[in-house]
């Protein structure tokens, strides 16, 4: 990508003077973009299927020298002048300089300094899908080694319906990955051979015992009776009578009239709350 075209008479000044040639905005906003990966293939990043397989995630570091070459090369197909090549001359030591600047304001609207070495992570999962507002925090350190309890997004973005890009203004230590807040939802675990189990109930009314008194692991796991014939469709009414029968085996529940066990008692055993998850991330002692 050029700059934009001079006069001889511009152009023998600049060259007379020695001075710095002024880079276009919209090219200072293109080279931020692409420092963020922006419009780079997704097999140049993971070239090969093994490297990220279903249900992973996969952190990396962002090479300043790799992406110095890649912002020279893209910048290289747009020289048609002499003065072109006095840009690129100039950006030659810059870019990065240049890329940074931009790339810091994409997400948040203002400048701020770039930590190196950038990193972040791609997250290949069905979450990534099913809840559409996932949340990403990062905790690091920034150049200085300076813990940072909150590290800056540059970007977080979804790449396709399962996987998800994210780059952050530092060196990342440590990952959650949360559901959105406002995301209270009926849930349950998954068991083996594609069952599903609620492994904590809830007591309710205990009758003899301060609830901080009572003991959560008498109340066992109890698995979904599920329609036949027809996949992932939860039997309801077999599921309540068996959540009722678990809390009544262990007096979880005041079982003294019979129909205790309402729809709001299976709404307070089935509601979760938006879940997270923390991943700490291995130091090797260098970008890797």
């Amino acid at each position: 990508m050029g700059a934009t075209p001079h006069t001889f008479l511009e152009e023998f000044t600049l060259r007379l003077t020695g001075e710095t040639p002024q880079i276009p905005a919209d090219v200072e906003d293109w080279l931020g973009r692409l420092l963020l990966l922006y419009g780079v293939p997704f097999h140049y990043l993971v070239p090969e299927e093994d490297m990220l397989p279903p249900e992973s995630i996969r952190f990396f570091y962002v090479d300043p020298g790799w992406m110095k070459c890649l912002l020279e090369g893209a910048c290289s197909v747009g020289r048609t002048s002499t003065v072109d090549d006095l840009v690129d001359q100039h950006l030659r030591n810059h870019f990065l300089d240049h890329a940074g600047k931009k790339a810091t304001e994409l997400r948040r609207g203002k400048e701020s300094e770039l930590n190196w070495p950038l990193t972040g992570f791609l997250l290949r999962s069905r979450l990534v899908e099913g809840w559409q507002g996932l949340e990403m925090k990062a905790a690091g350190i920034d150049g200085k080694g300076k813990r940072i309890e909150s590290l800056e997004p540059l970007r977080i973005d979804r790449l396709n319906p399962e996987i998800m890009l994210c780059i952050f203004n530092g060196k990342v230590t440590e990952i959650e990955v949360a559901q959105p807040p406002e995301d209270l939802h009926f849930g349950a675990m998954a068991g083996d051979g594609g069952t599903y189990q609620k492994l904590h109930l809830r007591r309710l009314f205990p009758p003899d015992k301060a609830a901080d008194d009572i003991d959560e692991n008498l109340v066992p796991a109890t698995a979904f009776a599920m329609r036949t014939g027809v996949e992932r469709v939860v039997d309801i009414k077999a599921l309540a009578r068996d959540l009722g029968d678990a809390l009544n085996k262990v007096k979880a529940i005041d079982g003294s009239a019979q129909g205790s066990f309402t729809s709001a008692e299976f709404a307070v055993q089935m509601v979760e709350s938006p879940a997270k998850a923390i991943f700490t991330v291995k130091d090797t002692g260098k970008p890797q």
